[in-house]
């Protein structure tokens, strides 16, 4: 099987890791009102000023807004916000989503690795991300956890994986805001054009996603 639906038990989920199930969806994972929060306090904190640099303020440690940038591996047209520790701890939820990757992460011997906390925003309008993969580890699995409520913050744009070159369809999944994606992290994936045919606006509408990505310290 190559998606597994799961509701309120992290022993399954861990089960189904071991399993190397290739998609895993954990529903009603994150609280409706902090997702809420999180998407609030991302825009209304979000400085057009400041982009691609690494200039940490009180909320974010690093923010951009990529339309169709130059020098990527892939297109994509988004905005990403890097949480600092003080967004992170108004968020208990947050704190055990840490911890439940903690179990999941595989460490090479002897190496370090630094985590982060990042929101995505899709934007109605075309916002993206083209298709792409990773190496497995030391992430092992990947988490996306949806902060927007889909056929009222946005219509069309979803995330897709393929494994073996066939895609995973998971829209019979219903996948909606607070549910959290789990996906083997050396899948090959991407996501869709989020409501294509409208303006391309940064509001607070589209498609708002949290992830946590794990790196091997470099420096």
């Amino acid at each position: 099987m190559n998606v597994k639906i799961i509701k309120k038990d992290f022993e399954l989920v861990l089960n189904e890791i071991k399993k190397t199930t290739p998609v895993v969806i954990y529903k009603n994972f994150l609280n409706i009102n902090d997702c809420k929060k999180i998407v609030s306090l991302c825009h209304k904190n979000f400085s057009y000023k400041i982009h691609r640099k690494k200039k940490p303020n009180k909320f974010f440690n690093f923010t951009s807004l990529d339309v169709l940038p130059s020098n990527v591996k892939c297109n994509r047209i988004f905005r990403t916000f890097e949480l600092s520790n003080f967004f992170i701890n108004k968020f208990k939820s947050l704190k055990n989503i840490q911890n439940l990757q903690n179990k999941i992460i595989k460490l090479k011997k002897n190496k370090k690795v630094f985590k982060k906390a990042q929101v995505i925003q899709y934007p109605r309008g075309g916002g993206f991300f083209g298709e792409h993969v990773h190496e497995r580890y030391p992430t092992n699995y990947g988490f996306i956890i949806t902060l927007t409520k889909k056929n009222k913050d946005f219509y069309t744009g979803e995330t897709k994986f393929k494994i073996n070159g066939k895609n995973i369809d998971i829209k019979k999944c219903g996948v909606t805001i607070g549910d959290l994606i789990l996906f083997r992290y050396d899948l090959l994936h991407s996501v869709s054009s989020c409501d294509p045919l409208e303006d391309l606006i940064f509001d607070k509408k589209g498609r708002w996603t949290l992830i946590f990505p794990v790196h091997d310290y470099q420096f």
